[in-house]
């Protein structure tokens, strides 16, 4: 019987030899490692893909990969990945010489820019094969993720990219939004050693404290006595061990954080880096929170999503709370896009702050009149339609992005509007229209109003997420617009 699994999630494999296949709306390059305990091959030759189709214990079989994990050298573990032309979500699955289904993974591209996937990590704990569900991404293709586990590959050279014009300490570009993440993933990996190291240090312990009392004859007494106190020791070394490192480890990527932040485009950066006080510099994400370790740690680490938005974005909660909240991500975006206009729809009148800081950047005055709203939206969808139908005929026509911000939704808009957002839902997925949604959903049953549920990428509140590489826990703190907001009109393009 096949099972779904999650990131991080495992189970004993009960056939030796397995095949592993990948499917999605375009097409994959299957691949997979035969790599060490640290994820490392020990030659180029450990690596299998189109133009190198095997190695020992492991090679493509038309659009599979048909690991013989007997035949794999002792110590080893086999990774199976995909690559593939754009972000796009993949369903994978493992089954047995005979065809009959093992597992299935579904794995989503983390940050929308992951262009190759870990799907599977197939390894041995003590005699027992076992299988292990990754969901690891890489930004930068399957040629970031060849190297990265030590795969020599012969990449052209390319010339850096340049955004902006920051100094050449600035970590600005394709790399800000990626650098951010891969420090998430070295905490999340941190984090998940130490659960796992704490984990196996209380399993032993049961077990020695258990092997003591096994023998009636020895439940008590000074030797007893002795084995529990040498359990305990070594028990509590562990956890000392495993702790210590973990602080460390957070240490080190808070420092890393620390100097990163400077030198980060102001759409990514604290509210308090000094690229808030000059001109607005590209960036290809937005901060959008915090996340941090539920465990006791200072180590808090920026929460970014990439921009453009390519899907609404909806931010829940009481339209009268998400005041600040709002206004953090739409400062953030406009500085992201420099060149970007924004139409405000804000018939409740909760964002006055947010329209006396990015005034430079309106389109057209703000909507306050609800009896408005239905002739903003219907004109945005036209002139979105518009810009279409232009593109299309000349490729080189351009006009400015732009994002529109929908407060007190879905409380102050009609079935027709929603049908107007709707239609500009699909500009959106060519970076041309950004939209962002604040408000908590009715209890209603329009069909118009699921579907656009169902389209946006839902901003979580104050509260826990997991990671997409172990699963861990993190709690995730909404960014909030600071109360000081006269530094940050520079960015903004105001005085």
């Amino acid at each position: 019987m096949s099972r779904h699994f999650t990131a991080g999630q495992n189970a004993p494999l009960t056939t030796r030899t397995v095949r592993f296949t990948a499917t999605a709306s375009v097409p994959l390059d299957v691949c997979a490692f035969v790599v060490d305990d640290r994820l490392r091959v020990a030659s180029s030759d450990d690596a299998v893909f189109y133009n190198q189709p095997a190695t020992t214990g492991v090679r493509i079989e038309g659009d599979a990969i048909v690991v013989e994990f007997d035949a794999v050298r002792p110590g080893a573990r086999v990774l199976c990945a995909v690559g593939c032309e754009r972000p796009v979500p993949v369903t994978t699955s493992l089954t047995d010489t005979a065809g009959s289904p093992i597992a299935t993974f579904h794995v989503e591209p983390c940050a929308g820019t992951e262009t190759a996937l870990l799907c599977w990590e197939i390894y041995r704990r003590h005699d027992t094969c076992k299988v292990r569900a990754l969901g690891q991404g890489y930004t930068g293709g399957l040629l970031e993720m060849f190297t990265a586990h030590g795969v020599d590959v012969d990449a052209p050279e390319t010339a850096p990219a340049s955004v902006g014009t920051a100094g050449p300490d600035s970590v600005v570009g394709l790399g800000a939004l990626e650098t951010l993440w891969r420090i998430f993933e070295d905490a999340a990996r941190s984090a998940a050693a130490c659960t796992a190291a704490l984990e196996f240090a209380r399993q032993r312990l049961d077990d020695e404290l258990s092997a003591a009392v096994a023998d009636p004859a020895g439940r008590t007494g000074p030797e007893a006595e002795r084995s529990r106190h040498r359990a305990q020791r070594r028990h509590d070394e562990l956890v000392d061990t495993a702790e210590s490192r973990y602080r460390d480890d957070s240490a080190v990527l808070a420092a890393e954080l620390l100097a990163l932040d400077a030198g980060l485009p102001p759409a990514l950066a604290s509210w308090s880096s000094p690229a808030w006080a000059g001109a607005g510099t590209p960036s290809d994400g937005v901060r959008v929170g915090e996340v941090s370790a539920p465990d006791p740690g200072a180590l808090r680490i920026p929460f970014a999503l990439p921009a453009p938005l390519i899907r609404p974005l909806w931010v829940g909660g009481e339209p009268a709370e998400l005041g600040p909240v709002v206004s953090s991500l739409v400062v953030r975006l406009l500085a992201a896009r420099p060149g970007t206009l924004l139409h405000l729809v804000d018939p409740g009148r909760n964002l006055p702050e947010l329209e006396s800081l990015t005034a430079p950047r309106f389109a057209g005055p703000p909507v306050h009149d609800r009896a408005q709203v239905a002739a903003r939206l219907r004109g945005l969808a036209d002139a979105a339609e518009l810009d279409a139908l232009a593109q299309q005929v000349d490729e080189g026509t351009s006009t400015s992005p732009v994002l529109v911000v929908l407060a007190g939704f879905p409380d102050c808009y009609g079935h027709e509007d929603i049908l107007q957002i709707l239609r500009l839902t699909t500009r959106a997925r060519d970076g041309r229209v950004s939209l962002v949604l604040a408000g908590d959903p009715e209890d209603d049953d329009d069909p118009a109003l699921g579907i656009l549920w169902d389209e946006a990428e839902h901003l979580p509140g104050e509260g826990l997420l997991s990671d997409p590489w172990t699963g861990g826990r993190w709690v995730f703190t909404p960014d909030r617009l600071p109360a000081e907001i006269d530094a940050l009109r520079g960015a903004l393009g105001g005085r």
